[in-house]
């Protein structure tokens, strides 16, 4: 269920990704890697139903002005994803991943305020979500895999070097974003 939410909130408002949580029980807990990859899923989708919903129902600045606000967004990227939206429809959902510092969040603003149709984004948002969560989670598997017996005999190492490397992750990506 923390993946659930952690997806339902990162589609929405809060800004750190629910890779942190996805690689971390792939790491340690290799069998519920997939069932935790799945539920992240579903929280991403019905949380950019929301925010979807809330592009449709609101005028354009007042929900540009929400995301504004959310840490490492800016008025430059939700201007570039609307353009994105309106050249080329849900599929620009699958630009996201490519870049860093695109959020799923912008995609699902813009949809809505383009008047997409809803069922297109979202089965659009399935292949950018798993753009994003299947890499990792198919790397943190295999390093646990390779690394079980040094992972089992060292448990707050392991947290530790895990933290130090998202740490080193947001560290740069709000250099580069901007808070």
């Amino acid at each position: 269920m923390i993946g659930f939410a952690w997806g339902f909130a990162e589609a929405t408002l809060f800004f750190i990704v629910p890779d942190v949580w996805i690689g971390w029980v792939a790491l340690v807990a290799r069998r519920s890697a997939w069932a935790v990859l799945a539920f992240t899923l579903a929280g991403a989708l019905i949380g950019g139903t929301v925010t979807y919903a809330v592009g449709t129902a609101t005028e354009p600045t007042t929900s540009a002005a929400i995301l504004d606000g959310v840490p490492t967004v800016d008025s430059d990227a939700i201007r570039r994803v609307s353009g994105e939206m309106e050249e080329h429809g849900p599929r620009s959902v699958v630009y996201g991943p490519l870049r860093m510092g695109t959020p799923y969040k912008l995609y699902a603003r813009a949809a809505g305020v383009e008047d997409e149709s809803l069922a297109s984004f979202l089965l659009w948002s399935i292949p950018a979500r798993l753009q994003r969560f299947l890499p990792l989670t198919v790397l943190a598997i295999l390093a646990g895999l390779l690394l079980r017996r040094w992972i089992a005999a060292r448990p707050r190492l392991r947290l530790g070097l895990y933290a130090a490397i998202w740490l080193g992750f947001y560290a740069v990506y709000v250099v580069r974003i901007g808070l």
